[in-house]
């Protein structure tokens, strides 16, 4: 009786290559199946490569301008460079430099003394010129083209 409950050894063999033969099926679809889901669609999406290069645009020569400082008139100096990213915006705002120029002397010449001095109220200005400075640029070209505006100096007398 004991020996009918004993499995020969060639069945043993034979069950273990069927399990073998089963999980290597098993890995072989599981595998194809997650290809298929994962792989790239048959139609490449355009990728759109970023121009993430700084320039930096320097005006030609700075702006000079008159505040009010209480009562008299101070003479103010400030250089400028804008900051862009891209080629093309670099372009973009180099070609419409007389009116960036404008528009800051414009911004400039309407603060008073006071806002040059201390560096919470240059931030405000430049954040101020950088706003009419893309809402120039925007109507003109469509697109804002600045990211900054940097003070490169500043001389009051």
């Amino acid at each position: 009786m004991a020996d009918d409950l004993i499995m020969p050894k060639a069945a043993w063999y034979q069950r273990k290559l069927l399990w073998i033969v089963v999980l290597v099926v098993v890995v072989a679809v599981g595998g194809g199946a997650a290809w298929w889901v994962l792989k790239p669609s048959g139609t490449p999406e355009a990728e759109q490569v970023v121009d993430t290069q700084v320039f930096y645009v320097g005006l030609s020569r700075p702006v000079v301008f008159s505040v009010q400082a209480g009562n008299r008139d101070r003479l103010v100096q400030v250089e400028v460079q804008l900051m862009v990213r891209g080629s093309e915006n670099e372009s973009r705002t180099r070609r419409h430099l007389p009116l960036l120029e404008s528009t800051l002397l414009t911004v400039f010449s309407r603060q008073s003394a006071d806002n040059y001095l201390t560096a919470e109220s240059k931030n405000m200005v430049r954040q101020e010129a950088l706003n009419e400075l893309n809402a120039e640029l925007t109507d003109e070209l469509g697109v804002p083209a600045i990211e900054k505006v940097l003070f490169t100096g500043i001389v009051m007398q």
